[in-house]
């Protein structure tokens, strides 16, 4: 069975992000995409945020992939934005609904290879500029 919010083929998505976690966080080389490998998860996976929070994840990939500014730049800028205790809106889906219809992108999770950390950065970039572009159309 295919993941019903990304595609991915027999639902490995969420075992593949939990081990590209496990990697980005023990081997800074692959650690250099977290900003992109999180958001462009949480984007296919609709059903893991509100409507605002969708909205605010696209944006960040925008403002990584776009506008390039890095993660350390995106952090104070939004500071009291995403503050929880200064936050307007919610992000994370109390209801586990996805909020966007879309279970067709043109690329998942599972086009990324991992045999080294410039490998993994390149295809993570790829996947990210790919659901980027998959999103921006999506009207919610």
């Amino acid at each position: 069975m295919n993941c019903p919010e990304c595609g991915a083929a027999d639902d490995l998505c969420k075992s593949r992000f939990d081990e590209f976690l496990a990697l980005e966080f023990s081997d800074m080389g692959y650690g250099a995409v977290h900003n992109l490998t999180v958001a462009t998860y949480m984007l296919q996976h609709s059903s893991k945020l509100t409507r605002e929070g969708w909205l605010h994840e696209r944006n960040l990939l925008k403002e990584f992939l776009i506008d390039n500014k890095p993660p350390a730049f995106i952090r104070k800028q939004n500071k009291d934005i995403v503050d929880s205790g200064k936050r307007k809106f919610k992000i994370k889906s109390r209801d586990g609904l996805p909020v966007i219809n879309k279970s067709t992108w043109t690329k998942t999770i599972l086009d990324v290879r991992t045999e080294s950390a410039e490998v993994y950065c390149a295809d993570v970039t790829v996947w990210a500029r790919s659901v980027l572009e998959d999103a921006e159309t999506i009207k919610i």
